[in-house]
């Protein structure tokens, strides 16, 4: 018997060495639970029972229990590393059914599900397309293919517009120049001539080479010269005395006359100039219908008889301009001080506009319009005609032959040499061309062509503005010049007093109804100075690309004595790449009825500064064509406007680019503007970029587009009685009948403990204790192993008994 006693300790020695083995083989077993062996006594009984004294008759195994409790945890700044903080257990789906463990070594497979190392997949509950997580235990998984973008149909934004800004719109009043010199076709001299009268031919000379040299000072000459200028300005003369030195050539003629004139006490402004053989007097001032007379002469020499016999002067001849004579304006001031502009006689419009924007208060701007005719309507058959290429437009050489080919040259050239100028064949075939600037548009021929040859002029036939034709032109003296129009445009307070001359031909007689009306600083998006505030924000298009939409706020004008207006009231414009995207205003007339306007919304606020939304604007973008860097459209969803049944709420999925803009929450105070929120609900296509697990299981998956997406819940499963769960290995366990019904739900919840994502849970071997234990099995096998070696002894005793 007592070899059968020792044998039973031994086997329960080694059960006790195979436990604590196991358990010091897997202390770094992620996930693993330690065990323990618990032995009973043996004791022989019969039916009848046995005595109070029997001996025990060995040892056995009752059962190898497990302890769960809780590892400590190990950080991976892995987010896919899990771990149960508490009760329950992982859910495994795997080939064997149903298991569960508490290692959280988690990634993904080839179909994105999420797996341990055996390829079991981790359960949990899936959350919808919205983010809302289910009840219905399935796989989790992530999709790992590229996200498809969302178009934007809502954006959230609340705004703080400072109470403080102060109206930026005023009423002014605009005229413009409509005198009956502006915009009229004015033919004359391409360059001015000069008043003359020629010394010839009594002085005999051979290339400027006197044939006889003159002697001043034995033949003194005397004369006195006149300049009469043009009314009102009076008339000048000069007594001019030659009584010294000789002279051998023309140039010393007129030096010596050059020089009595100019140190006389008051000189004229008449020049002696040589030309060819003979000697010219000149007003030195061209373009002047000036006279110049000679009188008085005394001498006998050949200067005294050419000085004698001198024919009249031809008086300058001035070069074509616009027409335009000078007037004066007398601007009142909102103080009620005069300030006087004078227009220059003979600028073009761009200039005196640019006179006009130095005074306060006053912009101005100019424009400039003229029709090169295809043929002379005058003078049927004579067609325009440039063959030898030497038409010449603001002095810029244009050698096209057709007007297809001067608009191109022309508008080749628009930045460059004939800067805003631009040009277009209109329906009929003749050429209109334009200056933004309003500089004049004077047309000649050259006298050469572009390789420096003399050549001809060519035929041309210009209308201005006004519609005028002048008759064809096809002379090299000759130019054809067209002047501008004024828009000038005076801030509130600003008037014109009156005007001198009060019909001029740049002004008409002003009146009453020469002054419009006009918005001062009304929006314009270019424009910083006409909005308070400017926002701007991403939104997506149905394809995925981002747009940038701008909101800017003004801040309208409140008076208590009218009742149209009304406190707290705000524009809000909106824009998106620069393009309008209001609907189209069907009362303008065609094309401009199908075009984007724009998008303009009304904000109110209440007395405490709240958004007012009973009268705001439903701010519904419903005229928006996504279009790429180079203007044109991308192909995304095209826009449904209102008229064509674009409406509140935007559907889903939509069928359209249309889109709403909701300002809850917006606020007017009297502090800084600023962005209180700004969120919308599109996105462009994205990779997933990485996952995220919170303490209570929930799965969020981060993409490249800056989205982030839930994407189910992490299920726990805990049991009644755990003890019961069967080890299947790789840290796994499989329910039985024992451990009762898996109790399944999301962690946090009843008696389910918490997720922490980046940490793994350790073994939960003390090593320390199972050394002990070691030794103490070691113990108690070679002990067992003693007393099967004593029974032998005894044995061995009583078969040597003879």
């Amino acid at each position: 018997m007592s070899f059968n006693t020792g044998l039973s300790g031994i086997r329960a020695a080694n059960t006790d060495l195979s436990v604590t083995g196991n358990n010091i083989a897997n202390a770094g077993t992620i996930g693993f639970k330690s065990s323990r062996a618990e032995f009973g006594d043996v004791y022989t009984s019969s039916l009848l029972g046995g005595g109070s004294n029997v001996p025990g008759s060995g040892v056995t195994t009752l059962t190898l229990r497990q302890a769960f409790g809780q590892g400590n945890l190990k950080f991976t700044q892995n987010a896919m590393d899990l771990s149960v903080n508490g009760a329950g257990f992982f859910v495994l789906d795997s080939k064997d059914g149903q298991l569960f463990s508490r290692a959280g070594a988690f990634g993904l497979d080839k179909d994105g599900n999420i797996v341990n190392s055996t390829g079991a997949s981790l359960q949990g509950f899936a959350a919808d397309a919205n983010g809302n997580v289910g009840g219905i235990l399935t796989k989790l998984k992530v999709d790992v293919s590229t996200q498809a973008p969302r178009q934007t149909t809502g954006v959230n934004a609340s705004y703080n517009v400072n109470a403080n800004e102060k109206v930026l719109k005023t009423t002014g009043s605009s005229f413009v120049s409509d005198g009956s010199a502006v915009g009229v076709a004015k033919t004359g001299l391409k360059t001015a001539t000069t008043t003359f009268t020629t010394l010839t031919p009594a002085i005999p000379s051979t290339a400027g080479v006197l044939t006889t040299p003159i002697n001043f000072t034995a033949t003194p000459t005397t004369f006195n010269l006149t300049l009469t200028p043009p009314a009102p300005a009076l008339p000048g003369t000069v007594a001019v005395n030659l009584n010294s030195s000789t002279v051998t050539k023309l140039q010393e003629v007129a030096d010596l006359i050059n020089n009595a004139i100019y140190t006389a006490a008051v000189p004229i402004n008449v020049t002696a100039v040589v030309n060819g053989a003979n000697i010219e007097l000149r007003d030195a001032t061209k373009g002047v219908g000036s006279a110049i007379t000679i009188g008085g002469v005394t001498g006998a020499n050949a200067l005294s008889t050419a000085l004698t016999g001198a024919p009249a002067s031809t008086p300058g001849v001035a070069a074509v301009t616009n027409g335009y004579l000078a007037q004066t304006l007398s601007i009142q001031t909102p103080s009620g001080a005069l300030v006087n502009f004078v227009s220059t006689a003979g600028a073009s419009a761009a200039q005196t506009a640019s006179k006009l924007n130095d005074l306060a208060g006053i912009s101005a701007t100019a424009t400039t319009h003229a029709t090169l005719m295809k043929e002379d309507p005058l003078t049927v058959p004579v067609e325009f005609n440039n063959a030898n290429g030497n038409l010449m437009l603001n002095g810029v050489r244009l050698t096209a032959t057709t007007m297809s080919g001067l608009a191109t040259q022309i508008n080749a050239l628009t930045s460059s040499t004939l800067p805003g100028i631009t040009a277009a064949v209109n329906t009929t075939g003749n050429l209109e061309i334009n200056s933004s600037v309003g500089s004049d548009l004077n047309f000649s021929f050259s006298d050469k062509d572009a390789s420096g040859n003399a050549v001809a002029a060519g035929t041309l036939t210009v209308a201005g503005a006004d519609g005028l034709v002048q008759p064809a032109m096809n002379s090299l003296n000759n130019a054809v010049v067209v002047g501008g129009t004024l828009k000038i445009v005076m801030e509130s307070g600003y008037s014109i007093k009156s005007a001198s001359p009060i019909v001029g031909n740049l002004f008409s007689p002003l009146t009453s109804t020469s002054f419009t009306p006009v918005l001062i600083n009304a929006f314009d998006p270019n424009d910083p100075k006409s909005y308070n505030h400017a926002t701007s924000s991403t939104v997506y298009d149905s394809l995925g690309n981002a747009h940038v939409m701008r909101s800017y706020f003004v801040k309208e004008k409140y008076d208590v004595n009218d009742p149209s207006t009304v406190a707290n009231h705000w524009k809000m414009y909106v824009q998106i790449d620069g393009q309008n995207v209001g609907d189209p205003n069907p009362s303008l007339p065609s094309p401009d009825n199908t075009k984007a306007t724009m998008a303009t919304y009304d904000v109110y606020f209440s007395a405490d500064g709240t958004l007012n939304t009973a009268l705001t604007d439903n701010m519904l973008i419903s005229n928006w064509t996504p279009i790429g860097a180079d203007g044109k459209p991308l192909g995304a969803l095209a826009p449904l406007n209102v008229l064509q049944g674009g409406t509140t709420p935007v559907a889903e999925p939509p069928s359209s680019s249309n889109f709403v803009i909701n300002l809850a929450g917006s606020s007017q105070f009297g502090s800084a503007f600023s962005v209180e929120n700004l969120d919308q609900n599109g996105y462009t296509t994205g990779r997933l970029a990485g996952l995220d697990v919170d303490s209570k299981g929930i799965l969020f998956a981060r993409f490249t587009n800056g989205e982030a997406q839930t994407l189910g819940q992490v299920a726990l499963a805990n049991f009644n009685n755990m003890e019961g769960l069967k080890p299947v290995g790789n840290s796994m366990w499989a329910q039985t009948f024992e451990t009762g019904e898996a109790i399944i739900g999301a962690p946090g919840s009843s008696s389910l403990g918490n997720i922490t994502s980046g940490a793994l849970e350790e073994s939960n071997v003390d090593l320390s204790e199972e050394l002990v234990n070691l030794i103490i099995a070691q113990r108690n096998y070679q002990a067992n192993a003693k007393t099967i070696e004593t029974a032998n002894a005894t044995t061995q005793t009583i078969i040597n008994l003879r």
